[in-house]
């Protein structure tokens, strides 16, 4: 059938021509979406609302030769906490960035699509800690994507990591020992205690991540640990990331 049925959650929305926008989509039924939205930059369309990026949506879309068209939507959750706050607002655009740029299109993934409306329910809540919740995201949309980095034992020799000070290296693929420690030549070291709280928040109830003390310093380990390792594997630094270390990370 030419016309189908998703929930989908809008990452991208860039103009087309004057009143159209293009729309990239997280659908819980088939995976990622490009869909061309007609019209929707006219004031009295009714569409408008419900393509704005980081909304939840209900579309029905036609299936074009190169292009889908959205001949229907209607909006389920627009996270109006997350449109008043520079902080969570700037969160949420690199949230779906990442998620974008992780996600082939076709593709069905209805982990990264609960996992993304998790989290931006979330961080839409007073109080949240977007920072740590951000990389909870990050660990485990890695890990759906394949792409998770080892973190138990070295990726080197395959040893248990157990000393009090862990080499990582994003090239390789995680965390090294101290005899491997040359294998390539972006290793770093971090003290253990990070690269436990990295994988206790890979597991850890994501509604429940404020309960996670993370002292400044070790949040900013934790930043440097994914964003180098994110950067290498997607082979790009999203525009999103550097915005966000421009605006907050100036060491």
């Amino acid at each position: 059938m030419k016309l189908y049925k998703v929930d989908a959650i809008v990452l991208r929305s860039r103009e087309m021509r004057d009143a159209d926008r293009i729309l990239t989509l997280l659908s819980r039924q088939k995976g990622k979406i490009k869909a061309v939205a007609h019209g929707v930059n006219k004031p009295s369309s009714r569409k408008r609302g419900a393509v704005q990026p980081f909304c939840y949506s209900s579309f029905l879309l036609y299936r074009g030769r190169e292009l889908d068209s959205v001949n229907q939507c209607e909006g389920i959750e627009a996270f109006s906490g997350l449109r008043a706050d520079l902080d969570r607002i700037s969160y949420a655009s690199y949230l779906a960035e990442l998620t974008d740029s992780a996600s082939m299109e076709d593709q069905i993934d209805g982990e990264a699509f609960f996992l993304l409306l998790t989290i931006l329910h979330l961080i839409s809540r007073d109080g949240a800690d977007v920072e740590l919740l951000t990389r909870s995201f990050e660990i485990r949309l890695l890990d759906i994507a394949g792409l998770r980095p080892h973190l138990d034992n070295c990726v080197g020799c395959g040893v248990p990591v157990e000393s009090e000070t862990v080499g990582f290296s994003s090239s390789t693929g995680g965390v090294v020992c101290g005899r491997c420690s040359g294998i390539a030549g972006d290793v770093k070291f971090f003290p253990r205690g990070t690269v436990e709280i990295l994988k206790l928040l890979l597991k850890w109830d994501l509604k429940k991540t404020e309960r996670i003390k993370v002292p400044p310093r070790v949040r900013q380990q934790l930043r440097q640990i994914m964003q180098n390792y994110i950067s290498y594997h997607l082979e790009k630094k999203l525009a999103t990331a550097l915005f966000l270390e421009k605006l907050y990370y100036h060491y």
